[in-house]
């Protein structure tokens, strides 16, 4: 039934089809609309609106065609069936009273926009400063929230809140991490973050150092941000790239045979409860629930109307499960397959883009415990990024800097010297100085 139909109410009618033309002569010769007529092989159905059911009816008074069945539906038809019952009545005006008090106040809150910043932390700071499921829409001032969320949430560089009946939408943008400002704007050096024989360069920013086949230890300069150029002279550039050397790692992982491990006792106990407007009420469950010996798992719902709106309602299911912490011995087997988990705990992440070349694997068997020791030759990137001191190049001026006339230009070979030896950082002057230099392009 139609929403429309339902408040404003229908009569359904059925006949028997031996009455069919006798009914259809009444309506049509009385101009009586009727709708939805059915058809089957032994009743004809149609239905009529309260007016012009009330002109039928005085037509066929007491009288009744064969097999006629009347049917009266909607609100009216309900508030009639009720009409001796007082609860009934006053719950429906309880409900439509809190069906209208209810639109003025926030039911749900959307979220869009954010990409590092989690909804949820989002949500904390605007529940901080009064926006949340149950706010009253009145006094929301959003132009002082979105100013204390932009302060409080250093990351989002413009905040919107909007509203949509009792929905809130909020949009958020985000400022540019530091991190990537960084790597575009920032001068920088490529040093060898470990040990290694170089095997392929792929450099795409930046003056090379080292060639193939060279060894190198870590901190090593790879990648210089320093460019001499002889129309431009020397520049500051950010060192970009990829350096793959053939490396060796080693790892070693400790297992104990004896371990404090968690059994669980097979008992459990289940909360429920109701937040109706950011409101929780319980419903069943303890009263007190020691946490350090329990396992917590929380299911919330959101309850929908029609499976389509939602409303500001949830019901939240807790679960505790029981456990004790238990001495339990190991096997060796067991050791192995936890030493196995741990290894590739610590070795997954730098393994993953790496092309492994062998895998050596000791186990050492002792009294108390199960060591692992494991040696990796890979082939990967070691390449780091380490930002130059925008006062590095002044440092070297003031370090070789004498009272002439002519200025002399310190040698190209001498600024990566000092890379070399500091992975970029730039030695401290000297009132000792002897020689001066001017930088072009600065």
């Amino acid at each position: 039934m139609k929403i429309l139909n339902f408040f404003r109410g229908v009569y359904v009618i059925t006949v028997a089809t031996s009455a069919v033309n006798e009914v259809l002569d009444l309506l049509v010769s009385h101009n009586i609309p009727f709708h939805g007529q059915k058809f089957t092989d032994t009743t004809l159905t149609f239905r009529l609106y309260p007016p012009y059911f009330k002109a039928y009816d005085r037509l066929r008074g007491e009288e009744r065609y064969e097999g006629e069945v009347r049917r009266h539906l909607g609100l009216g038809a309900l508030f009639h069936r009720h009409r001796k019952r007082a609860g009934f009545f006053l719950g429906a005006v309880i409900a439509g009273f809190l069906l209208m008090i209810s639109s003025l106040f926030v039911w749900d809150i959307r979220i869009s926009g954010n990409e590092r910043v989690s909804a949820d932390e989002i949500r904390m700071a605007l529940s901080s400063h009064g926006v949340e499921i149950g706010t009253f829409i009145p006094t929301l001032r959003k132009e002082r929230v979105e100013s204390e969320v932009m302060l409080e949430i250093r990351e989002l560089s413009w905040i919107s809140i909007n509203l949509r009946g009792t929905v809130a939408l909020v949009e958020v943008h985000e400022r540019k991490s530091v991190a990537e400002a960084v790597d575009k704007e920032s001068p920088s050096n490529l040093i060898a973050a470990m040990d290694g024989q170089i095997i392929a360069l792929e450099v795409t920013g930046g003056q090379t150092i080292v060639t193939p086949k060279q060894v190198v230890r870590k901190g090593d300069l790879l990648v210089s941000g320093i460019i001499d150029s002889k129309a431009l002279g020397y520049r500051l550039v950010r060192a970009r790239g990829e350096v793959f050397a053939a490396v060796t790692l080693t790892y070693d992982v400790e297992i104990p045979y004896e371990m404090e491990k968690k059994v669980y006792t097979g008992e459990f106990f289940t909360e429920k409860s109701v937040n109706f407007f950011a409101k929780t009420i319980k419903l069943f469950g303890k009263d007190s629930i020691s946490p350090s010996s329990c396992d917590t798992i929380e299911v919330e719902r959101r309850i929908y109307l029609f499976d389509r709106i939602a409303l500001p309602i949830f019901i939240t299911e807790t679960t505790h499960s029981v456990y004790e912490m238990q001495t339990v011995l190991l096997s060796e087997d067991e050791a192995i397959a936890l030493a196995y988990e741990k290894l590739h705990a610590m070795c997954d992440e730098t393994l993953e883009n790496a092309e492994i070349l062998a895998r050596r694997t000791n186990f050492n068997f002792g009294e108390d415990a199960l060591t692992l020791h494991e040696e990796v030759d890979c082939v990967l990137n070691i390449a780091e990024e380490v930002k130059i001191s925008t006062g590095g190049i002044k440092n070297i001026k003031n370090l070789i800097r004498i009272n002439t006339e002519e200025p002399r230009t310190v040698s190209f070979a001498k600024l990566f010297f000092f890379q070399r030896k500091t992975g970029g950082a730039s030695p401290s002057p000297t009132k000792t100085s002897s020689f001066r230099t001017d930088f072009a392009g600065e």
